[in-house]
């Protein structure tokens, strides 16, 4: 064939000027029947990647062929824009889909894009551009920070966190983005000749039409016309009419239609492509169709002004040059003689130029040799004697596997994402039709479908699609192939990286391979991509990993900061992998976010660590353990104990430093408070059974050998200063009523605040506390309560001093003696000290002293009381510390009992208080008394007294007025101590 070849490869001296084709526009195509919702947003959905195609294939189609500038005045790379229609229209639905209308070549709307090719105009980026903001601010050179920052970088650099450094580049990124960055490929061979995305949808829509109208399930409406006219029409019968022909041909064709919107497959290229492949069955070799007798099918029966535009025509006709070369080109042997031939043969094909041109015998040669070509390889003896099998099943598996998820992906609802048209079951059907042709087997479909499933699933995010790929993993697991089918599937050879080795896999393998990769990466760090919301695709993912984790290891599980027990399940190692793993990383991140946040709100970083963990804790703890305990009853245990190591190895970091910052106490707080949480969730998922081999990694803190000393000594400090206080708000006191309805003294309320505050700081500080600590809290509150009751008692003057000289003519005898000589009775002079105390000690002021020693005493109660009930939490707290401590140790343990020293005698040493202040309410009483009748009334009582006669100087006649002269202060006295 080769003169042959060289005489057809000569160009023509002159070339016949071509005219373009008129532009005409295409119905919008028909909508689908099955969905409401699809017939009323169909018509602005038509062919994105069409336009996509055209709009970058022109200007290099043109650009390789070289006519001259006036011979192609219509191929302007530019699209034509559509006058009746406006330019721009916004969906409603789904959200941020903006369509901009033009027409294509073909004439049919269109959405504008451009089209990625492997060269020329170069594919999209695939790396979302940096975000533009701020630089970060300059790390300030003070000490502080410095020390914050170096201790930090130490911890990352422990054992255990080192792991997450080269694993957790995801780290600082977004879980959306992520997800982009993740999606990965089967590592089918790849393609050699210049064949897009948009090409192999087309070719693969193209296979279908022609499985189709082999199978006889199709019938061209033109074909059906000519064989019934319309004079015959009359003369069929009713059975004619009604039998299964038309059913079968209606029913097919109503998915077809569907499959085609779904593909984005144009109306004039759908009706081109059916009229070009309704003969397709003659031309079957050997009773067997591939895809390169598709193409020549197309080749030979479509010509030039079958087509609305030039351009067009061209990058179709590139098309189909593309697929042969990679077919018989590059996947076929080259052990062939012809293949040379064959080269030149496909660039006078390429060359769309001179195809035009060229006499009607030059191409039917050019593809009577191609199909020759085709013919001889397809002769060659089948590998694996499979029924049905034809040379192009094995050397061309890549391609057929492309086209086949091109297909697949039809099942996808274009206008609602993550969601399966109503129609998948009847197009999954269809798609049967092409298994002889693209040599597709139920368990290669089945692998196939899954990986599109998941593949949408990644994109979307939809639960509906992972439950759908667990289920057809599930049907796959249960295929058992014969040994010809099992070597078939064999090689099917795909390139693979995965846990740290290269190498290669069947198809089948490699995508469950895959899918384990992209969710195990998603599951090793599950705190950043799951939630409480999610928790449903959490346990999906979880499923699906286990599923399809057969003979899967971690390279990394020897370097875990906590390993797997001795004779652990597969199932039972890898939750605990990824339940470390994931913990890890949860840690970075909250180690990151922790340091950030000390610089700006000027704390230490181990107090917002401890804070940022007790949040993670509980998070996995309500969402995550639950799940996993189903599977791996010890993944509570597991994630408990890292978070508490990982912690524990920060705080001896710290601890073990020369100097302690001035916020050791508030660290040591934090740190228990987190230890406190980690022990209760321990007790509360597993009761009194301690005993297992994780106990070994859970070393205490043992914070109370730092923050006892640091408690008694905060707690001398705060007396000091209670102490002082009271001193000095118990001098400036005037005893005067606090307000109309408390008629006490406000120094008393101002000490009982300050004693309430210094208690709930020492129950509130978070720290370790013991008996020793409870006594000094209540020896200091004793000794400010004394010092004020002393104050008050000093202030009081002696009764006697108030009583008056017994009189001269008395009854009274001092001594026995008769004869005695008497003394001379002088009055006695009071000293002015004593005096400004009388003064000041009025009855009004004194029963404010006796309604605040009544306040000191209830407030006494409600203290104790208060205090007793704050200790029993203690006592609880210190009996979850007895039991973390105990879980090393074999065997149950119980919480601590409380100290065997009993509570209620500490507190006997309120009852001192208690005894002076009714002590000192007594004294009050007396001299109150004493004073109205002996120095209030003295001129009213004394004076008359021994006047007139005896009668008139009885008692009872004083009586109303002592009650008039008392009553009046008795206002000031609060109904309790009246």
């Amino acid at each position: 064939f080769l003169p042959q070849l060289l005489s057809l490869c000569t160009p023509h001296s002159h070339r016949a000027a071509f005219r373009p084709a008129p532009s005409s526009s295409s119905a919008p195509p028909k909508p689908s029947r099955g969905s409401a919702r699809r017939r009323r947003r169909q018509p602005w959905t038509l062919l994105r990647r069409s336009s996509r195609r055209t709009a970058a294939t022109g200007a290099a189609s043109w650009a390789s062929s070289s006519p001259p500038p006036a011979a192609a005045p219509s191929t302007s790379p530019a699209s034509i824009s559509t006058p009746s229609a406006p330019t721009t229209l916004s969906t409603a639905s789904p959200p941020a889909r903006s369509l901009t209308l033009q027409r294509p070549p073909g004439g049919t709307l269109t959405t504008g894009g451009t089209r990625s090719w492997p060269e020329g105009s170069g594919s999209p980026p695939k790396k979302v551009a940096p975000d533009i903001g701020p630089e970060p601010p300059a790390e300030e050179n003070s000490s502080r920070a410095r020390k914050h920052s170096d201790s930090f970088e130490v911890a990352v650099n422990i054992q255990g966190a080192s792991y997450v450094l080269k694993d957790l580049n995801l780290a600082n990124t977004s879980p959306q983005h992520a997800k982009e960055m993740d999606l990965l490929s089967l590592g089918l061979p790849r393609l050699n000749a210049e064949l897009s995305d948009d090409d192999l949808r087309e070719t693969a829509y193209e296979v279908l039409l022609a499985s189709l109208f082999v199978s006889g399930k199709l019938y061209f409406a033109e074909e059906k016309r000519e064989k019934k006219p319309k004079f015959l029409k009359g003369l069929r019968s009713k059975t004619e009419g009604s039998n299964s022909a038309p059913q079968m041909e209606n029913y097919y064709t109503h998915h077809l239609d569907l499959i085609r919107v779904q593909m984005e497959i144009s109306e004039s290229m759908d009706t081109l492509a059916k009229r070009a492949l309704r003969r397709i069955g003659s031309k079957m070799v050997q009773g067997q169709l591939d895809v390169p007798c598709i193409s020549l099918q197309l080749l030979s029966s479509v010509g030039k002004f079958d087509f609305p535009t030039e351009r067009l025509r061209v990058q179709w006709q590139r098309r189909q040059a593309n697929v042969l070369e990679e077919l018989l080109l590059f996947s076929a042997s080259r052990e062939c003689s012809m293949s040379e031939t064959l080269r030149i043969v496909l660039s006078k094909l390429k060359n769309t130029e001179d195809w035009v041109v060229s006499v009607p015998d030059g191409r039917i040669e050019v593809l009577t040799i191609i199909e020759r070509y085709n013919t001889r390889l397809s002769a060659a003896p089948k590998k694996f004697g499979l029924k049905g099998e034809t040379y192009h099943w094995t050397q061309s598996y890549h391609f057929n596997s492309r086209l086949y998820e091109k297909l697949l992906s039809s099942v996808f609802d274009m206008l609602e994402d993550g969601q399966l048209v109503e129609e998948a079951d009847e197009i999954l059907e269809t798609m049967k039709l092409t298994w002889p042709i693209l040599g597709i087997t139920q368990k290669l479909h089945d692998a196939l479908y899954a990986w599109a499933l998941f593949q949408k699933f990644a994109q979307t995010g939809e639960i509906l699609l992972l439950k759908q790929t667990d289920l057809q993993i599930q049907k796959l697991k249960l295929h058992n192939n014969v040994r010809e089918a099992e070597l078939y599937i064999d090689s099917f050879v795909c390139s693979v990286e995965g846990f740290g080795s290269n190498g290669t896999l069947n198809l089948v393998d490699s995508a469950l391979l895959k899918i384990n990769m992209w969710c195990h990466r998603q599951l090793k760090n599950y705190h950043l991509y799951f939630s409480q919301a999610n928790c449903s695709i959490f346990e999906s993912m979880l499923n699906l990993v286990l599923l399809t984790a057969a003979n899967l290891t971690d390279d990394d599980e020897e370097a875990m900061l906590i390993g797997t027990s001795l004779g652990s399940t597969p199932e039972s190692t890898l939750i605990h992998i990824l339940v470390v793993r994931s913990i890890q990383a949860a840690y970075k991140n909250a180690l990151i976010s922790a340091d950030g946040q000390s610089k700006a709100e000027f704390k230490h970083p181990l107090i917002l660590l401890a804070s940022e963990l007790k949040l993670l804790v509980e998070k996995e703890c309500s969402a995550f353990s639950p799940v996993l305990h189903k599977y791996y009853p010890e993944a509570g245990r597991v994630a408990l104990t890292v978070f508490h190591l990982l912690y524990g190895q920060q705080l001896e970091l710290f601890l073990e430093g020369s100097d302690h910052s001035e916020s050791l106490k508030e660290i040591l707080g934090a740190s228990n408070s987190f230890e406190l949480c980690i022990a209760q969730k321990l007790y509360s998922m597993y009761g009194e059974a301690a005993g297992s081999s994780l106990s070994n990694f859970l070393k205490p803190y043992m914070i109370d050998r730092f923050s006892s000393p640091i408690i008694l000594q905060w707690l001398h400090a705060q007396h000091e200063n209670v102490l002082e206080w009271t001193k000095r708000t118990i001098e400036i006191e005037d005893w005067e009523p606090l307000s109309v309805h408390r008629k006490l003294a406000t120094s008393m309320v101002e000490v009982f605040r300050i004693v309430e505050e210094t208690i709930d700081q020492f129950f509130n500080s978070s720290l370790p506390l013991d008996i020793v600590h409870l006594r000094s809290l209540l020896i200091g509150i004793t000794s400010s309560l004394q010092v004020y009751l002393l104050h008050m008692e000093n202030q009081q003057v002696s009764r006697a001093t108030l009583l008056p000289v017994a009189p001269v003519l008395t009854r009274y005898a001092e001594s026995v003696n008769p004869f005695a000589k008497r003394k001379l009775i002088e009055p006695a002079v009071r000293e002015e000290k004593v005096a400004n105390k009388l003064n000041n000690l009025t009855v009004p002021k004194l029963c404010v002293k006796l309604n605040t020693l009544q306040y000191i005493r209830d407030q006494l109660d409600t203290i104790e009381e208060g205090i007793k009930q704050s200790w029993v939490d203690v006592q609880s707290a210190v009996g979850l510390l007895d039991y973390l401590s105990c879980m090393t140790s074999e065997g149950a343990t119980s919480k601590s009992s409380p100290s065997d020293e009993s509570i209620d005698e500490l507190f006997t040493i309120f009852d001192d208080v208690r005894r002076t202040a009714v002590n000192i309410t007594d004294t009050i009483l007396n001299f109150i008394g004493t004073r109205a009748v002996f120095w209030d009334m003295r001129d009213l009582l004394l004076f008359s007294l021994y006047r007139t006669s005896v009668e008139s100087a009885r008692m009872e006649i004083f009586i109303p007025t002592i009650e008039q002269a008392v009553n009046p202060n008795l206002g000031y006295l609060d109904m309790f101590s009246q």
